[in-house]
């Protein structure tokens, strides 16, 4: 067995086990009858943020590119969109990697470098959603162990400390500096710092950082927006306010970092059933809520982001084998 068909399998044995644990002790027909009685008028609500999500990002990521190319805010919400459906229907995450790739073909940037403001991008979105569950969990201290956000404060500790030394990287990699004297040995982690270092080479500017910052904000607390609005979908107001949306919406994030299969189906409904019954809902209301949140957003993403892959001329199948091939991955810009 191959190392894809090993991730493969500990996928899927990854969202059966969350799986199960998203359906004990609920009732099915129960679980129906919540996400029947939606609103309408909230599920518009709701559908409307995904794009809004979109746009900031968009914006987001010209800011993080503004050094290496001038990217039109319109192509760039095209490819996050491509991104994020691509990681929902195929296996090993390959979204990012499709984005770097269609980065590198419609805006000429070395796909290396599409790359590296992409990882960017993710640590700057961890460390805002951590910084936004620590705000979230202080204001619930019954909810959330003191242990639990120490440790995230030191994460968060962490992400901003690289992100600080990435910025300010671009001295002491060049030749003759301090880092580049230290890391002559290691010349592939030198050449990956170098480029992690051009991706965060916007934040080198303090305007530039602050504009990132505020933007990474905004588009955490739309997402946090969108789980208050599918409480207010589904009657259940008077259990998520505004910092009990932040807590949900970290505990989707950590379900769909977990390596689960394509969508994060399993994972995503068992943490947030987790967190919604430690806020009173019974175990049948919290899986019908976590349904329709992800099961929402996953057709209106991942709809837009498939309409955008066939308007630049790509199917599934020829960008997974375009991806394959040495000319797709990071190392062929």
């Amino acid at each position: 067995m191959n190392r894809r068909h090993l991730s493969v399998v500990l996928a899927l044995a990854v969202t059966a086990l969350f799986f199960g644990l998203a359906l004990r002790n609920v009732s099915l027909r129960e679980v129906g009858a919540v996400v029947a009685g939606a609103r309408w008028g909230w599920m518009l609500v709701m559908a409307a943020l995904i794009p809004l999500d979109l746009f900031i990002r968009s914006l987001r990521w010209r800011r993080l590119l503004a050094k290496s190319a001038r990217a039109p805010v319109f192509v760039l919400f095209r490819l996050e969109a491509i991104g994020i459906a691509v990681n929902n229907v195929l296996f090993m995450r390959l979204g990012e990697l499709a984005r770097a790739f269609l980065a590198g073909r419609e805006l000429g940037l070395p796909v290396a470098t599409a790359l590296a403001s992409i990882a960017v991008e993710r640590a700057l979105d961890l460390a805002t959603l951590l910084g936004l569950f620590c705000l979230a969990a202080l204001l619930a201290p019954a909810l959330v162990p003191l242990a639990v956000i120490r440790g995230a404060i030191g994460v968060l500790a962490a992400v901003l400390m690289a992100l600080g030394l990435l910025a300010a990287a671009e001295g002491p990699l060049e030749p003759g500096g301090a880092w580049e004297r230290r890391l002559r040995a290691w010349p592939r982690i030198h050449d990956v710092i170098e480029q992690l270092a051009a991706g965060a080479a916007a934040l080198r500017d303090l305007q530039a950082a602050v504009a990132v910052a505020a933007l990474s904000l905004s588009l955490w607390m739309v997402d946090a927006l969108y789980y208050w609005a599918a409480a207010r979908a589904l009657d259940l107001g008077g259990l998520i306010d505004c910092p009990r949306s932040i807590l949900v919406l970290s505990w989707a994030g950590a379900g769909s970092a977990l390596p689960a299969a394509p969508g994060a189906f399993g994972t995503i409904e068992a943490l947030i059933k987790s967190i919604l019954i430690a806020l009173g809902a019974s175990p049948s209301r919290a899986l019908g809520y976590a349904l329709f949140c992800h099961a929402l957003g996953y057709v209106v993403v991942t709809g837009i982001g498939l309409v955008f892959l066939y308007q630049v001329g790509l199917t599934l199948a020829e960008l997974k084998g375009a991806l394959a091939r040495p000319a797709g991955r990071p190392n062929g810009a």
